[in-house]
């Protein structure tokens, strides 16, 4: 039996939760404050805060962490184990533990430390990431690495796609570790300065297409940006997010960013190839085919998207 304080907010986090739960253990669950969500602005639970509620656990939401620092040092955990809990954690809670603190950080460190790992992963194009076990220090990402695991990231994965997978990954790997070692400190190496980078959240500019870049750059873009904060681009004073796309091989030719339609979908024009769009949301709309959308719009046989 362990006592375990585990730390984490988002799905990722959830389900990780859920994975490693054994009831033998005793938890102390800690999420980030209820939220504000949609357009009436109505206080939400963290995934993690709604599963750990329904198991009867307990959970604390802190705004400011030294707060509950007397309740955390009398439940005297064993391990402090955290998963997109989303604040660096000071030195007097890193040293709470009588085992240790860890991280279960969704990349392979020390690439993409940071809050936005999976999503960086696939905008660079990157073929294979993973998770990594590490052991906390006072730095963003920097700890040394117990263990790893990897996964390909394939032509079709998404930020939400992905990141589920990982989080499975993320939590066989605590279990297998926790087998091999027991409730004790685990080995670690450090990482390895050279490869490092970071994974910053995206700021509001991001998600806007470029049509100019290559098509495999943009089908990049849509996925890393999808399900949030979504890929876009403008038709005149219209937003339109791009949902759904996929590069081809065909090369094209023609302005950038020129759409025709092909049976549902546009085929636009890129700097490079051609970026087959599947499913868009225009502003203030529901989710439609590009073929849906133009047949509101008679007389226009192709649409310069910017």
């Amino acid at each position: 039996m362990a006592r375990i304080l585990f730390m984490g907010t988002p799905e990722y986090a959830r389900r990780i939760l859920e994975r490693i739960y054994q009831p033998d253990d005793q938890y102390l669950v800690v999420t980030k404050p209820d939220m504000p969500v949609g357009r009436r602005q109505i206080l939400t639970p963290s995934p993690v805060a709604v599963w750990a509620e329904a198991q009867n656990l307990p959970v604390m939401k802190p705004v400011k962490l030294k707060d509950f620092r007397g309740a955390w040092e009398s439940f005297k955990p064993d391990w402090i184990l955290t998963a997109a809990y989303g604040r660096i954690l000071p030195p007097w809670l890193l040293a709470l533990p009588r085992v240790g603190a860890y991280n279960l950080h969704a990349s392979l460190l020390p690439r993409w430390r940071g809050a936005n790992p999976v999503a960086w992963a696939i905008l660079s194009e990157d073929s294979v990431t993973g998770v990594t076990l590490m052991a906390m220090d006072e730095g963003m990402d920097t700890g040394p690495i117990v263990a790893t695991a990897t996964t390909a990231i394939g032509p079709e994965d998404t930020t939400g796609s992905l990141t589920l997978r990982l989080a499975e990954l993320g939590a066989a790997l605590w279990l297998e570790t926790r087998d091999r070692y027991g409730v004790s400190r685990f080995p670690s190496i450090p990482q390895d300065e050279a490869g490092r980078c970071l994974a910053p959240k995206f700021d509001r500019t991001a998600g806007r297409m470029r049509w100019d870049e290559t098509a495999h750059a943009l089908d990049a873009q849509v996925r890393s940006m999808t399900p949030e904060p979504g890929a876009y681009t403008m038709l005149g004073d219209l937003r339109i997010k791009i949902l759904a796309a996929r590069a081809q091989g065909a090369t094209g030719s023609g302005t950038p960013g020129t759409a025709h339609l092909d049976g549902e979908d546009w085929t636009v024009q890129t700097g490079e190839g051609i970026l087959r769009v599947s499913r868009i949301q225009p502003a203030g709309r529901r989710i439609m085919s590009p073929g849906e959308f133009v047949r509101g719009r008679r007389g226009e046989v192709e649409w310069t998207l910017q």
